[in-house]
């Protein structure tokens, strides 16, 4: 390794060690720096991030809440089961607005534009439904009639290319699909060796992450000139399954997290591990970077949460100006 593994500046105990299923931060007006962890017991534990203490417990339901966002004005969460919620921020906390019920019982996360402020929703039979912030259904992402059957998506990633906005989907069945958001029409398509559950991209590069189940990480491109999609290399790495694949917003460096706990750390330039972190015990479930410098560690932080019920805080910048 290129790198000794460094400490966490911080580790959580989530409430009640209630295992974490995904994490979010929120940069709130007035200075208020917050991480929210999505639980599996129901709820959002909203930590403040000068204390790293729970500010606000917020009940959203009784399942898992599998993926989550915060946006200026609003928190949308994902349960288990296919139950999404929209929660409007409030001067007294967050009041649930709307509620989008679907049958879906997988665990492919929802993606969103928060530009336009729509949702694209995962659904059963390969639909991708796609909804306004107020649940109403404005479209539909569906393959034609007698194409390959794909299954059911699996994870999905928004790209926001010049003039066509576009979303990244991968399926069950291990296609990966382009689509045109402008159109609802697929763009181009790549089979992949395994069943996807996380995709990530980075733009510059023009490439793109996939984990799965197996114990090979699938790179993939993107034609700037005609979208399509291609097969680049495989990234093999020591223990099988990656729940999460998440590129940092610098892109020098994209992160995985295991099935066995731990957090790799891979450079784009190279595609090589730069450092693996084992400071979890189970499944890492999430990671995040927070899109801005953390006051209380002058640093832009990541953070992982897993089934051990532990969220982890890094600093793993180099620039602290």
């Amino acid at each position: 390794m290129a790198l000794l593994p460094p400490d966490p500046v911080y580790t959580i105990r989530n409430v009640d060690n209630s295992p974490v299923y995904s994490l979010a931060f929120s940069f709130l007006p007035g200075g208020l720096e917050r991480l929210l962890a999505g639980s599996k017991n129901g709820y959002v534990y909203a930590y403040n991030l000068q204390t790293n203490r729970v500010q606000q417990k917020i009940k959203v339901g009784q399942a898992p809440i599998l993926h989550l966002i915060h946006t200026t004005n609003e928190m949308i969460t994902q349960e288990k089961g296919g139950i999404y919620k929209i929660f409007t921020l409030t001067n007294t906390g967050y009041k649930e607005a709307f509620v989008i019920e679907t049958d879906y019982p997988g665990f492919c996360r929802f993606e969103a534009n928060t530009k336009l402020e729509t949702l694209y929703v995962p659904d059963k039979e390969s639909k991708i439904n796609i909804y306004n912030f107020s649940a109403e259904l404005v479209g539909c992402l569906e393959p034609e009639n007698g194409t390959v059957k794909l299954g059911d998506p699996m994870c999905m990633k928004f790209l926001e290319f010049p003039d066509k906005p576009s979303l990244l989907v991968g399926y069950e069945s291990g296609w990966l699909m382009l689509w045109d958001l402008n159109t609802s029409h697929c763009i181009s398509k790549l089979q992949t060796k395994e069943c996807p559950m996380s995709v990530d991209f980075h733009f510059e590069k023009q490439w793109g992450v996939l984990g799965n189940a197996s114990d090979v990480i699938q790179v993939f491109s993107i034609s700037k000139k005609d979208l399509s999609l291609a097969h680049k290399t495989d990234v093999t790495i020591k223990n099988a399954g990656i729940n999460k694949i998440n590129s940092r917003s610098d892109g020098k460096v994209f992160t995985t997290g295991g099935w066995d706990g731990h957090i790799r750390i891979f450079s784009w330039f190279s595609l090589r591990p730069l450092v693996v972190l084992t400071e979890h015990r189970q499944a890492i479930q999430d990671v995040a970077y927070s899109p801005q410098k953390v006051t209380f560690w002058n640093a832009n932080i990541m953070a992982a949460g897993g089934l051990d019920g532990a969220i982890t805080l890094w600093d793993l910048y180099n620039n602290k100006n």
